[in-house]
């Protein structure tokens, strides 16, 4: 049992049946490989979508309060 932390060390040569957690490990990169290729699909889909107005409204809003101006655009004191 090593207790410096490092990870332990793995021989890729062994046979399948010399080595089972090989093809575990492969499995399961694979498997996220495939879960990070679906949320990437996701992800760009919704980022190609319009903002709604209303959404937009309520920003045009916020920034106008922060900055101290009223909605005919003049500067409140």
């Amino acid at each position: 049992m090593a207790l410096s932390g490092a990870p332990q060390q793995r021989n890729w040569n062994l046979s399948k049946e010399q080595n089972p957690n090989r093809e575990k490990a492969r499995a399961i990169r694979a498997r996220q490989r495939v879960i990070g290729r679906e949320l990437r699909r996701i992800y760009d889909g919704v980022a190609q979508e319009p903002v709604p107005d209303e959404f937009m409204d309520l920003l045009r809003k916020m920034d106008s309060q922060e900055s101290g101006v009223d909605k005919s655009g003049k500067k409140s004191s």
